[in-house]
């Protein structure tokens, strides 16, 4: 991997929730060049608890891998003594030097999925001089998070407004802090990435919230009894409620839908994604640095 310099890449980091990476790897798996799939040879999570991936996992992913695109990357990720964030941004940067550090990487976790992502990868080929000397001119692309609190029967509650961001692109993949990596310039893009986040059943909860990187920032047992507690009649009444940074998650909304690929079909024709661009000044900046006139 890695000889294209111009070359797209997608990470996935696979654990407990290993399911729903189908829904997503489908939704980029053509407009990308390669994809590499890592996940613990000891068979534990972030946090030192087992994890029991099938064998008809790794069979079906190479059903939907038409193009002998996608990578299986088994590493020893779980380290004692370390915290659960510390060794996700460690598997990041271990998975991004397996994918080779050149070219665009995109780091996108299995319950995030990238609708209409021509969108981006179109974008990145139309400015692949950004890629020119990446060490000297990092540059990192941030999307709009939609995220999913919860589902009932009738559908789903939908985080409002779109105001979460999330760190998904950068041209020199060297990451500090989980997709953080605190080197260059940040842009926002205009793009809507929905993430199924909380919106699972209640023993997917509990696991998810003992195993993640953020299984230590914040008391998840009391936002779990927050979130059984949410339903259709009291839902408007959620606000400000981010178990970290209060703010950022004003309100939720309630979008009808029968299950997440009906709501992704949905969501998209009612937010279609928007042609991107870069600022021209911007552009021009970057262009006359790389050429070295300042």
């Amino acid at each position: 991997m890695g000889k294209n310099k111009n070359m797209i890449k997608a990470g996935y980091l696979l654990s407990y929730d290993y399911s729903y990476i189908f829904t997503s790897v489908n939704q980029i798996y053509h407009e990308v060049d390669s994809i590499v799939i890592s996940y613990d040879a000891d068979h534990k999570t972030w946090a030192g608890n087992d994890v029991f991936i099938p064998e008809s996992f790794f069979t079906d992913i190479k059903k939907i891998d038409s193009d002998n695109k996608i990578t299986f990357y088994k590493d020893k990720f779980y380290v004692p003594g370390m915290q659960p964030m510390e060794l996700e941004t460690r598997q990041r940067n271990m998975m991004a030097e397996k994918l080779g550090l050149d070219g665009w990487h995109i780091q996108i976790d299995g319950d995030e999925y990238a609708y209409d992502f021509k969108k981006i990868t179109q974008f990145l080929r139309n400015n692949s001089f950004l890629l020119k000397k990446p060490e000297k001119n990092p540059i990192n692309f941030q999307v709009n998070f939609v995220t999913l609190f919860k589902q009932n029967e009738e559908g789903f509650f939908v985080i409002t407004p779109f105001d979460e961001k999330c760190m998904l692109i950068t041209n020199y993949p060297k990451y500090e802090y989980a997709r953080l990596t605190n080197k260059g310039r940040t842009l926002p893009l205009d793009y809507y990435l929905i993430h199924q986040s909380w919106a699972r059943d209640e023993e997917e909860i509990v696991e998810k919230i003992n195993n993640w990187g953020h299984k230590n920032d914040f008391d998840t047992s009391k936002f779990l009894d927050l979130w059984k507690e949410l339903n259709a009649s009291n839902y408007s009444e959620f606000k400000d409620f981010h178990p970290i940074y209060k703010s950022l998650w004003k309100e939720l909304s309630f979008f009808p839908s029968k299950n997440i690929d009906e709501f992704i079909s949905l969501f998209s024709k009612k937010y279609p994604q928007k042609e991107l661009h870069l600022n021209l000044s911007f552009t021009k900046k970057i262009k006359m640095r790389i050429k070295g006139f300042f």
